[in-house]
Parts: structure tokens; C-alpha cells; sequence
């Protein structure tokens, strides 16, 4: 069984007020999370043995996200490596770690790339001051460039940059200037996140009654101008929010979109396996506890999706890819969209139809939540 890993590092100096992932805003106690995953490790390759009858997992894929990883010694990471390689064929071509400019020093950069990550994804945000500002990020503009910087001087060919638009007071001239920011800066690889308001978030109590900001004309506008601008400087979309030069797509975010397995680790880490979810617990000394005291694994939902679940899922992860979904995938989960309901996201400019695949055309990205929850309504199953 080939798998990706992700392993969330859930601490913060700051909670981000847009944030909606577990994090805690307290100094890192490596040795005791490192004694914490390590358990998990063990027990995950039981549980896959005993559950999917995998006796040997290859990891291909690697990614510690976040909370900010970047606050973790690389000699935590190469001894999460190790224990790795010790329990599975950890053999991944890609390893990603998330780093916030203001954590990433040049020293820091070098070990991280000696130790094994081979890929960078920098959350910058914005290069303005005021949109830092606004988000609450605690780095400058300064700082995101000495981090760039830094990444390029230790070795790394395959950078990411993470933005965020749509925040009060952007532009079109102030998207501009985060964009050519962000050509000239090298990065192969370019993330740009509408603005999202989750619940439970500050931000969703503190602007819930004031979302002018978030008109979706001038949400669709930004993103236009975004599209237009990476694809003339060569970037290729791939999926709604993710651009890239050839080659250097994020492997093991492709994995969520195309609902490839996946296992996470640490707390608050979410794993999928064919029409298994399992999601860890998002608190940190129930967590200890359940690995170090209980010794069992800190799942908090084991969740079994029925067909017609993973075929909505199928269909909302998929046609955030440009390359769109395979309508026979569709038929194998005994399930079919209705021909009516095609035809008319067709003629309205939404969606691009193939007799063996169907995507969303840029006015349909725009608009994939609306578009998937129309398509949701008219899933019907074969007879």
C-alpha cells in the first residue's frame, strides 16, 4: 500500500484570527511530542495492519504542516525520519515543510534541507503591510523576503509562497504588486487562498456583520486577475487555488484532491484510506494521554463513508483540479449525474463535458461550491 503522511505540528506563537486548524499558542515540548508520535507511529503500522491487511506500507509523500513547523528543530524531524524508515518503506520523493518567515533563518533553512525536506511552502500571505496587518501575522514584509532568501541559499529548487486575497482594503493595483512580488521572488510553486470566514474563528465573530469586503464580484475579480496574470508568466493552474511551473506541483496535496490514501499524525491530524476517515484529537494533553498513558490510538471520529458520500466527496475534491473528474469513477460508486442538470452547467459557461471526464471551466471555478452543490442535488443512482 503506497500512502502520503502528514504530520501536524500544532503550535503557534500567534493564532492566526482566519484559522480555523487546530493549534495551540504555547512553546513546542519536542522531546515530549517526539515520545508522543513515535508511540503513534508503532501503533498507526498495527492498525493498518490489522485493518487493511497492509503488510507493507511505502510512505511516497511527506508533509508536516500546521501550526508552524518551522518552530521544530530539523534534529526533530530527523529523528521522526528514522523512526519512519525504521517502521515503513519511507521512500518519499517529496517532503514538504510549512515555515513562516519569521521562524526561518538561513542556519535553520540549511539543516532543514540537510536533514531531508526537499520542498518549502513559506507562509507569506501578502507582501503588504496593511494586509499583514489585517490578517494578523506577527512577520513583515522584510522578513518574508530574508526568508525567501534563505530558502534559495540553502539548496531548495521547489519553493512555495502561500497567499491570502480578498482581505479589506485589497485591489486590483495592490494584487498586482503581491503578484510581481511573487514572480520575480523564483518561487515554483504559487498558493492563492480566497479569504474564508470558517466558524469559530475571530475573524467570523468579528466580521460576520460586516462582509462588504467580501463581495463576490470583487472576490471573482481578483481571482480572474490572479489566473490571467500567473498563466501569461507561465505558471499552470492545477487546481483552483494552486499554480506551478512544470514539474513542480505539490505531490502530496494532489493526493486529498484525487482522494488518494493518506495517513496523518499528531494531534488534530486527519487520515483517509478508501472510505475511511479518522480524525486525531484536536486537544494536546488528551492526546498525550491516549498515546503515553492509554497507549491506543487518539482517534476522536473513525467515520465509514457509503458510496453515495465518497461519490460527493469524489465530486467536490475532484473538480477542484483542473483536469476535473473521471465520470466512470462515478459509475463504478454506482452513481450518475443527471443528463438535464450537465447540459445546463454546459450551456451556462460552468462545465467543460467529455464522454470520459468532466471539469470546471474558469467562470465554474469561480463558482465551485455553488456548481457542487447543484451537481449534488442531481447525483442519482444507476439502476
Amino acid at each position: 500500500m503506497k500512502l502520503g503522511l502528514y504530520l501536524h505540528i500544532p503550535f503557534c506563537k500567534k493564532k492566526c484570527p482566519y484559522c480555523d486548524f487546530f493549534s495551540v499558542t504555547q512553546k513546542p515540548d519536542e522531546e515530549l511530542y517526539l515520545k508522543a508520535l513515535t508511540k503513534e507511529i508503532k501503533l498507526s503500522s498495527d492498525f493498518l495492519k490489522k485493518q487493511f491487511e497492509a503488510n507493507k506500507v511505502t510512505i511516497d509523500t511527506f508533509y508536516a504542516g500546521g501550526g508552524t513547523p518551522s518552530l521544530i528543530s530539523p534534529s526533530f524531524f530527523e529523528k521522526i525520519f528514522e523512526k519512519l524508515s525504521k517502521t515503513f518503506d519511507f521512500k518519499p520523493l517529496e517532503l514538504t515543510l510549512e515555515a513562516n518567515p519569521e521562524s526561518l533563518t538561513l542556519e535553520k533553512a540549511r539543516d532543514y534541507k540537510y536533514v531531508g525536506f526537499n520542498r518549502l511552502s513559506l507562509g507569506v500571505q501578502t507582501f503588504q503591510k496593511r494586509g499583514l496587518k489585517f490578517l494578523g501575522r506577527i512577520h513583515s514584509p522584510k522578513e518574508s523576503f530574508l526568508a525567501i532568501d534563505a530558502a534559495f541559499k540553502a539548496g531548495f529548487k521547489n519553493i512555495s509562497l502561500d497567499f491570502i486575497y480578498g482581505w479589506k482594503g485589497e485591489g486590483l493595483k495592490t494584487l498586482k504588486k503581491d503578484l510581481d512580488l511573487a514572480f520575480s521572488s523564483g518561487a515554483t510553486h504559487l498558493s492563492f487562498y480566497e479569504l474564508t470566514l470558517y466558524p469559530e474563528t475571530t475573524f467570523f465573530k468579528k466580521h460576520q456583520k460586516d462582509l462588504y469586503f467580501l463581495d463576490e464580484k470583487r472576490v471573482l475579480k481578483l481571482f480572474s486577475f490572479i489566473r490571467n496574470y500567473l498563466l501569461d508568466k507561465g505558471f499552470h493552474q492545477y487546481e483552483i487555488s494552486n499554480y506551478a511551473r512544470s514539474g513542480f506541483e505539490c505531490r502530496h496535496n494532489l493526493k486529498y484532491w484525487k482522494m488518494e490514501p493518506y495517513i496523518g499524525i499528531g494531534a488534530g491530524a486527519v487520515s483517509r484510506i478508501g472510505n475511511y476517515r479518522f480524525e486525531n484529537i484536536k486537544n494536546l494533553e488528551k492526546y498525550f494521554e491516549k498515546l503515553l498513558k492509554e497507549e491506543i490510538l487518539p482517534n476522536r471520529i473513525i467515520e465509514r463513508l457509503d458510496n453515495f458520500e465518497l461519490a460527493k466527496e469524489y465530486i467536490f475534491m475532484g473538480l477542484r483540479l483542473v483536469e476535473g473528474i473521471e465520470i466512470s469513477k462515478l459509475r463504478d460508486l454506482g452513481y450518475i449525474l443527471k443528463e438535464e442538470a450537465l447540459s445546463l452547467l454546459v450551456k451556462s459557461g460552468y462545465l467543460r463535458l467529455s464522454e470520459e471526464k468532466m471539469a470546471l471551466t474558469e467562470k465554474g471555478m469561480s463558482l465551485h461550491n455553488q456548481v457542487v452543490k447543484f451537481l449534488w442535488k442531481n447525483l442519482e443512482r444507476l439502476r
